[in-house]
């Protein structure tokens, strides 16, 4: 009765890891060839535009936060200098 599951564990141990890597063999070369096929070609399409967003919607912050202080520093030098026209000292 011994012998049979230590022959079960000799057969299925060297046969699981067979799968296993037949499986990532098969894997990658389905990303590489076939991105669009499998999950994670997928998911590194969606990153890609996501970032591309992203650094879009930094650039957009970025410029209207400069637009806004180089307008208040204007408003503020006008402002100055209309008081300062008005009011001799």
């Amino acid at each position: 009765m011994e012998w049979r599951k230590c022959y079960l564990d000799v057969i299925l141990v060297p046969l699981g890891l067979f799968f296993s890597m037949v499986y990532h063999a098969w894997l990658w070369h389905k990303v590489k060839n076939q991105p669009q096929s499998t999950t994670i070609g997928i998911y590194v399409t969606v990153r890609r535009y996501w970032v591309f967003a992203m650094m879009t919607t930094l650039r957009n912050a970025i410029t209207g936060s400069t637009q806004m202080a180089t307008i208040s520093i204007l408003l503020c030098s006008g402002l100055a200098a209309v008081i300062s026209s008005t009011y001799s000292i």
